[in-house]
């Protein structure tokens, strides 16, 4: 485990087995310190095996050689929050490679997340495949998915489509790719904490349950000599819930 720090106070802590996030310790809007992190971490296909270099200057740079896949993800903890990551892969044979994606409760320990209010800037949706081709995807206009207005997680749980559904497991789309841009938000009333979600891709992944969320990058599928780069950053900061234009009544649900 090794541990990234800012002139903030906050601590992230990366799990050199497989990559992943293990705990994020951010401030919220008191000043006071939580672990923001749910549940561990998943991804389907998440590369174990990782080899990594000494963090330095708010930096830790891992490396996977595993089955023909190469892989160079670099981590970055900066001053205002950011969490950055830059990952370039490259396969000897047809690959495919995905990041175990951090699960976040803005809370802190085992409160619920269905006020947290998110904004999803994408216009269409299907539900998840397990990485599988599977049907065309959906426009979001009119549905419980369409949150490019916010919205809270839990009054979208409670139409009809997704009446009997514990949580989100669907793939979201949006238009253009490339360069990085935030594409999602989340904020928590309760503690005014606010996580931005950029990426370079045109797509992510939304998991919910009661406890947690995590916004993940689609994992890439690689061709023999092909390089596939991408970029994210999650940015956790805290804001007034007043300013987030939301679209719908957070209802301030007990925490059981």
């Amino acid at each position: 485990m090794h541990l990234l720090r800012n002139a903030r106070g906050m601590r992230v802590a990366i799990d050199a087995h497989d990559a992943s996030v293990r705990a994020w310790w951010a401030p919220d809007r008191y000043g006071r310190l939580a672990d923001v992190l749910g549940a561990a971490p998943s991804a389907a296909h998440a590369s174990t095996g990782w080899r990594c270099d000494p963090p330095d200057d708010g930096c830790l740079l891992l490396r996977l050689a595993q089955d023909g896949l190469s892989v160079r993800l670099a981590y970055r903890l900066d001053d205002d929050g950011s969490l950055h990551l830059d990952c370039a892969a490259t396969a000897d044979a047809v690959s495919r490679f995905a990041l175990a994606a951090p699960r976040f409760n803005l809370q802190g320990g085992r409160a619920a997340v269905g006020d947290h209010v998110l904004r999803l800037a994408a216009d269409r949706y299907r539900p998840w495949s397990g990485g599988c081709a599977g049907d065309a995807a959906l426009d979001v206009a009119g549905s419980a998915f369409d949150f490019r207005q916010p919205a809270p997680l839990a009054s979208r749980l409670a139409w009809p489509a997704l009446a009997q559904s514990a949580g989100f497991r669907h793939d979201f789309y949006w238009t253009g790719s490339g360069q990085l841009r935030e594409a999602a938000r989340v904020a928590d009333p309760a503690s005014g904490r606010v996580l931005r979600f950029s990426s370079t891709q045109d797509s992510c992944h939304l998991y919910s349950d009661a406890r947690c969320f995590s916004l993940l990058a689609q994992g890439v599928q690689l061709q023999p000599g092909q390089v596939k780069r991408f970029q994210l950053a999650y940015r956790l900061g805290v804001q007034d819930i007043d300013a987030f234009d939301i679209s719908e009544p957070v209802s301030m649900m007990s925490n059981k």
